[in-house]
């Protein structure tokens, strides 16, 4: 039997974005982002801002495959 290769990142993305659920993930992960980023206003030290930014742009970086 001849193995049915797995699509690539973005066949999956462009095969699920019509879908209500995929726009609520894209939802989520702004306001994840947006909550970090109020999160970078209540940081206390070097290491809590650094913390943050990492999240912040891992969340990015994930936005940017997905949208």
């Amino acid at each position: 039997m001849t193995p049915i290769p797995k699509p690539d990142i973005q066949t999956a993305v462009e095969a699920l974005r019509d879908r209500d659920e995929y726009a609520t993930i894209l939802q989520f992960i702004y306001d994840e982002r947006e909550k970090f980023f109020g999160d970078l206003r209540q940081a206390e030290s070097s290491n809590d801002v650094m913390k943050i930014a990492g999240s912040v742009a891992a969340l990015d970086e994930l936005l940017a495959v997905l949208s």
